[in-house]
């Protein structure tokens, strides 16, 4: 794969295009005129296909021969702790703004407006921690 194509590819997934993984009909090579179709190498962004194969760069007029590509949610944010907030509670004295939100199931912004109520307390110094214990008991605080 030389630098164009690089630079193309990567174009193309800024702009949303994905790698092509369904079933591909022999006939759709065929129509294309497509000399090597084992070379071919498919984006999508459905229903626009391009093939980066060879430098012919085809493009279908019809997704005809394609396998429909099955669509997923995007997925939601992702896990960025690797501990359970029991376990972080457990482990650390202070914790950062962004762990007592995971550890509250809250948000950072209702974190610091609970610093700023003295609801949760902060360590004196700059960056603002806040006390494990503090969490904990917040954590116990709920209405049945």
């Amino acid at each position: 794969m030389n630098s164009k194509l690089c630079r193309i590819m990567a174009q193309m997934m800024i702009e949303g295009f994905r790698p092509f993984g369904g079933e591909i009909a022999e006939d759709v090579y065929s129509k294309l005129g497509c000399k090597d179709a084992s070379r071919a190498y498919w984006l999508h962004r459905w229903p626009i296909l391009h093939c980066l194969g060879c430098n012919k760069r085809c493009t279908p007029k019809s997704t005809e021969g394609f396998q429909v590509p099955m669509q997923f949610p995007a997925s939601q944010t992702q896990n960025k702790f690797s501990m359970l907030p029991e376990e972080m509670l457990q482990a650390k004295k202070f914790l950062r703004v962004d762990e007592a939100a995971y550890c509250l199931n809250i948000s950072e912004r209702t974190v610091r407006k609970l610093v700023d109520d003295g609801v949760l307390v902060r360590h004196m110094r700059l960056p603002i921690r806040i006390t494990a214990e503090s969490v904990r008991e917040e954590m116990g605080r709920v209405d049945w």
